[in-house]
């Protein structure tokens, strides 16, 4: 097992911050916080930084620092319609690659998700980090490290609304019962009703998000406007 480093470790941290907005954003988030919540110095904090930006989680302005980025519900729309498109390819050349194997994993994983979904007070970072799994998989059964790479910075650029969608728990069944259908698409090897329901099931998860109450009547009017954070629902 890959031993995390510092700056992997610290990196994850801030991560974590963001997708549970604890970091909002626009909010600057400052070296001397992480090092004192952490305990570290100064340059795996910047190294850390430097990796967030990357992904697109973070955006580091000259001489300001560090701060969480701002999305329109226009980029919310861009990253959802990719992802979408990208996650439908992975199943597309993953499907004549599945072995038996490969099969049983996503179905334990998906048992897992549903397991995770069904405890009362769900833990929606475990349930996130589950649900990674399962797409990842099928990117690395589809043998494409691009569409891969792509694909994970795509969704940790979202990753926070998603957290907050799945506080829902009509959202949160629907995604299960998704990846349920998904793996049965496999299991049978219809290769075009997996690929339709991996985009329906990113396509819903923006759809939902974006008929919370996350955007002002002027957005609504297709005014460009930032998007905000929705009141949570208790599960």
């Amino acid at each position: 097992m890959k031993v995390k480093s510092l700056t992997d470790m610290t990196r994850d941290y801030i991560e974590n911050l963001i997708v549970t907005n604890e970091f909002t954003p626009g909010q600057q988030i400052k070296e001397d916080d992480i090092a004192e919540r952490l305990g570290v110095s100064r340059p795996p904090i910047r190294e850390a930084f430097k990796a967030l930006e990357e992904q697109g989680l973070v955006v580091r302005k000259p001489r300001r620092g560090a701060f969480v980025p701002e999305m329109t519900e226009t980029d919310v729309k861009e990253i959802y319609m990719l992802k979408a498109s990208l996650y439908s390819l992975a199943t597309s050349l993953a499907m004549d690659r599945f072995s038996d194997r490969h099969r049983k994993t996503l179905c334990a994983i998906v048992h897992r998700m549903t397991q995770a979904a069904d405890t009362g007070d769900c833990d929606i970072l475990k349930y996130q980090k589950i649900h990674q799994k399962f797409h990842v998989m099928i990117m690395e059964v589809a043998g494409n490290q691009r569409l891969l790479n792509f694909a994970s910075n795509l969704h940790k650029q979202i990753r926070r609304f998603s957290y907050q969608t799945l506080h829902y728990r009509e959202h949160l069944n629907t995604s299960c019962a998704y990846h349920e259908q998904i793996v049965q698409k496999i299991f049978d090897k219809d290769t075009e009703g997996a690929c339709r329901l991996m985009s329906d099931h990113v396509m819903d998860a923006m759809n939902f998000l974006l008929n919370l109450s996350c955007f002002s009547p002027a957005d609504k009017n297709n005014k460009d406007q930032k998007l905000k954070q929705p009141n949570l629902l208790t599960n």
